[in-house]
């Protein structure tokens, strides 16, 4: 079984040398402490009925690979609505605050609404694992369409066979919630490699995944002035659930073979 990215101890949540980042092994990958974040607010939050329908993760500082705190705060809880805050801390050091949306769910109303026809995607399990992808080997990345370091509209699986904390299976809302942050790297890739780094990314969820594929279907990058917008729609085998959007900050690149 793989090794998880976290481990439970009394300082907090100790990383793994696969809980790193690409663009540097001293630094925690983004995606993974939205994963803590939501991990923490589906806890305090989401009771049965209530879902997370948006999660917007600020990463405004880099996180060492050290353990790592996560707190969580209540700012309205009403009848249909619920808000609530998680800040993680490394080191003394605030790195990041997310902010999710809990919705109660309900029925389907009546009607017919217009949404734009969504394109098959092939069944993970029939493409090979790409030979060129430098991801720890727990995180299982299958690409469709383009990929990194192309320059062309991507469509890719990713699955994380590795729990994030313990041996505590991944959620499908936390499984989302680590999948959202490739939005940005994904769009922004170039043929000449990664110039943009992550500064918050937000996943709007109308449902969770189903099973453990989530793929990622570029939508949009808008560029200026060394500031990025990017948009990704997530899907699983069963179709589009989610979009994850985010901004990003030009840097020195993060080089691919291409």
């Amino acid at each position: 079984m793989a090794t998880p990215y976290f481990t439970s101890t009394p300082a907090g949540f100790q990383p793994a040398p696969t809980a790193s980042g690409p663009w540097s092994t001293e630094m925690l990958h983004g995606r993974l402490l939205g994963g803590l974040a939501a991990r923490a607010l589906e806890h305090d939050v989401a009771d049965d009925g209530w879902r997370v329908a948006r999660l917007t993760v600020d990463l405004f500082r880099p996180a060492a690979m050290a353990p790592v705190q996560i707190s969580t705060r209540i700012i309205r809880s009403g009848r249909r609505i619920r808000v609530a805050d998680a800040s993680a801390t490394c080191e003394g050091h605030d790195v990041a605050r997310v902010t999710g949306l809990v919705l109660l769910t309900g029925d389907e109303p009546p009607g017919r609404i217009w949404r734009p026809p969504t394109e098959p995607w092939p069944d993970p399990d029939t493409i090979a694992d790409d030979p060129s992808d430098d991801s720890p080997d727990a995180w299982l990345v299958r690409t469709v369409e383009g990929g990194f370091g192309t320059g062309e509209r991507s469509r890719t699986w990713t699955n994380d066979t590795a729990c994030l904390v313990d041996d505590e299976p991944l959620s499908p809302f936390v499984r989302a919630a680590i999948s959202g942050d490739l939005a940005c790297p994904m769009a922004n890739s170039s043929d000449q490699g990664l110039y943009y780094i992550n500064a918050d990314y937000t996943l709007s969820l109308a449902r969770y995944p189903v099973g453990p594929w989530v793929g990622l279907e570029v939508a949009q990058q808008l560029a200026a002035d060394g500031i990025s917008l990017a948009t990704s729609i997530l899907v699983d085998r069963d179709g589009p659930f989610a979009s994850s959007t985010g901004s990003s900050l030009a840097t020195t690149p993060l080089a691919t073979d291409g």
